[in-house]
């Protein structure tokens, strides 16, 4: 049979004392009374205290095993505590189809288990939420994929209050076009020509993308890759949005560039497919 045993501390616990042969007819008047709490409180950690333990009916134990695999996510911890050499094996079975965490604990052990119980509890509670953005950085190549980029980084800081800073790298062999495409320079062209374009360029890509006074906007010489990992930790980022493809040309697909940020950057970083 099952007997509720009273927590004082932690309503997140429930603790039971379990003792006899348990039959089918104990899970249907028992389980209903979990299933419940479950519902009110969420995640729950178990203490269950087996005394004069007899086992299971097999429904019974078939009804302990599909409940505890129907509800996996539903525990945080559970304590076995028993002196029957079987319960370790029972745990050890169960542990085995389930990803709850469950321990054995001898009766002379009662104090440690609830020890083991509360830890998982307070280390729950003590853990920080998650951290809103501050900081975004969206690199940019022009490309359609930047404008699609820029829409999803606006949006998203717009929702956490996080300032948005825009970059795009400026490599000396390339200019572009009216079409946007970059090319490979035949002929020598000026370092100001590069850079001029560049923030040319820099201007309409804010403008079509509702980036106002209020966003960061830096052009500088660089290689794509480098530079957008290095303003990042400038600027204390902690979010990068990029496209997921980018210009064709030698060295300036930001396919290959989000490839090497998503692997190299300190923090987080989001690629936008579409």
């Amino acid at each position: 049979m099952f007997e509720i045993l009273p927590v004082n501390e932690d309503t997140s616990i429930l603790a039971l004392k379990v003792s006899g042969k348990l039959t089918d007819a104990d899970y249907r008047q028992f389980l209903p009374v979990l299933e419940e709490m479950i519902r009110k409180v969420g995640r729950i950690s178990l203490y269950i205290e087996l005394k004069d333990f007899e086992g299971w009916e097999v429904k019974a134990a078939w009804d302990d095993l599909r409940f505890d695999l129907q509800h996996d996510d539903d525990f945080k911890r559970i304590a076995v505590v028993a002196d029957r050499p079987l319960i370790r094996a029972v745990t050890g079975f169960v542990n085995f189809f389930s990803h709850i965490e469950m321990r054995f604990f001898d009766n002379n052990e009662t104090d440690a288990a609830w020890d083991w119980l509360r830890e998982s509890t307070q280390v729950n509670e003590s853990s920080e939420p998650v951290q809103l953005y501050k900081n975004i950085l969206l690199p940019t190549d022009f490309s359609v994929y930047s404008d699609m980029a820029a829409k999803r980084a606006l949006q998203i800081a717009r929702q956490y209050g996080a300032g948005l800073h825009v970059l795009h790298a400026v490599e000396d062999y390339t200019y572009y076009n009216e079409a946007y495409d970059p090319v490979i320079a035949s002929i020598p062209l000026p370092d100001d020509f590069h850079m001029v374009q560049a923030d040319e360029h820099m201007q309409k890509f804010c403008e079509r993308n509702g980036l106002g006074e209020d966003v960061d906007v830096k052009t500088q010489w660089g290689r794509p890759k480098r530079s957008i990992i290095l303003w990042a930790q400038q600027k204390n980022c902690d979010l990068i949005v990029m496209g997921s493809h980018g210009r064709h040309g030698v060295g300036r697909l930001l396919g290959s560039v989000s490839s090497a940020v998503l692997h190299k950057a300190l923090c987080d970083v989001l690629i936008v497919k579409r």
